[in-house]
């Protein structure tokens, strides 16, 4: 309860501090709609994070590609991480 409450608000305020360092960046100064762009991936990345620890693991990562209609196998998941440089 109050402690899983203490963890999103503090995933939050990390992930607000993320987007300000976006938002402040000249690369992305011609990204149309970038606040509500960035504000729409710190909620989908908050309920992919299943430990709450701030990042996403590979359990998450499958959940998160089953709700988009393009389920993958534990293997494909890896190889799409290895891939990513992670």
């Amino acid at each position: 309860g109050k402690a899983f409450g203490l963890l999103k608000a503090r995933q939050e305020r990390r992930l607000a501090e993320i987007n300000r360092e976006f938002l402040c960046d000249q690369k992305y100064s011609d990204e149309e709609n970038l606040p509500e762009k960035l504000t729409a991936f710190k909620e989908k990345y908050m309920e992919f994070d299943l430990n709450n620890e701030g990042e996403i693991d590979l359990m998450s990562l499958k959940r998160m590609m089953e709700k988009l209609g393009v389920p993958k196998t534990h293997l494909e998941m890896k190889k799409m991480i290895s891939e990513g440089g992670y």
